[in-house]
């Protein structure tokens, strides 16, 4: 019992973390960025720990199918953020999110989801990479860590994400 409810409360904690990390877009702007990255490091943590401690628990989390749209919903916060700091640009913001949400309509797959997500992640690494560098090496050593530990489920998963988006893009219309 004590893993699912710790599960569920990472699960809640990701979902307050992405409205902070709007917030000091919006009250703060560039200056709370070193906050921002710390805040992200933290949302992204505590997604790679609720899974383990949910599959330990006898019986699903309450909070475990909208685990999917929690990491969404940080990851547009986090671009959210850049962006209303100005580190991303208004237009290139405006046009990617209307062109991912044409996409997703579309496609209705989570890996054509999970695609549109890789571009955000990789931006906002290189963009803390480079206004807060030691935060961000910490976070890149946890995500090798964690990658290392969980080197099977990893494996298994960006395979299936993969094939499935293989078989997206050559499937006939």
């Amino acid at each position: 019992m004590i893993y699912r409810l710790l599960a569920d409360f990472l699960t809640v904690l990701r979902m307050a973390i992405a409205g902070i990390i709007v917030y000091l877009g919006i009250r703060f702007g560039a200056v709370a960025f070193p906050y921002a990255v710390v805040l992200v490091a933290i949302g992204w943590v505590s997604d790679g720990l609720d899974g383990p401690l949910a599959r330990r628990s006898k019986t699903p989390t309450r909070l475990g199918r909208f685990d999917f749209l929690v990491d969404v919903t940080l990851t547009w916060a986090t671009f959210t953020y850049l962006t209303l700091a100005g580190f991303i640009p208004w237009p290139l913001a405006v046009v990617y999110t209307l062109l991912t949400l044409v996409v997703v309509a579309h496609f209705q797959r989570k890996s054509v989801i999970v695609a549109l997500m890789r571009p955000i992640d990789l931006t906002s690494g290189i963009i803390a990479l480079r206004h807060a560098p030691e935060v961000t090496l910490i976070f890149i050593a946890w995500l090798i860590g964690l990658g290392v530990v969980r080197w099977r489920r990893v494996k298994t998963r960006v395979r299936a994400w993969l094939q499935d988006l293989w078989l997206l893009l050559h499937q006939k219309s």
